[in-house]
């Protein structure tokens, strides 16, 4: 189908940069929602959701013990934050990448 364009009347074309231009789009949404994360601007939010779980549903101490050590964690919070950096980097690349093609095609056809 791709071979032929002019028989479709560019239909396939624009259809096609209409799903890059989506997958794009949620890249570039998926990206935003990484840099919110690192930048810990939901993390008062997010604790006090936990604390209101800890009220309706018991753990024992060992458990509560083993989450104060990951959470004291340096190095596994390192990591963590690389990741999202590295997450964010490439889904805003991507999501900006994949709108650019969408564009391009749309001014090809």
């Amino acid at each position: 189908m791709y071979a032929l364009p002019q028989l479709l009347n560019g239909r396939e074309a624009m259809a096609t940069a209409n799903l890059l231009f989506l997958l794009g789009l949620l890249g570039l949404v998926i990206g935003a929602i990484f840099h919110v994360l690192q930048s810990g601007f939901l993390t008062l939010f997010l604790r006090g959701f936990a604390d209101i779980r800890q009220l309706f549903i018991r753990q024992s101490k060992a458990l509560q013990a083993e989450n104060e050590r990951l959470r004291s964690d340096e190095a596994l919070s390192a990591w963590k934050m690389s990741m999202l950096r590295h997450l964010k980097v490439y889904t805003s690349g991507c999501g900006a990448g994949l709108m650019l093609c969408s564009l391009i095609l749309m001014g090809i056809s």
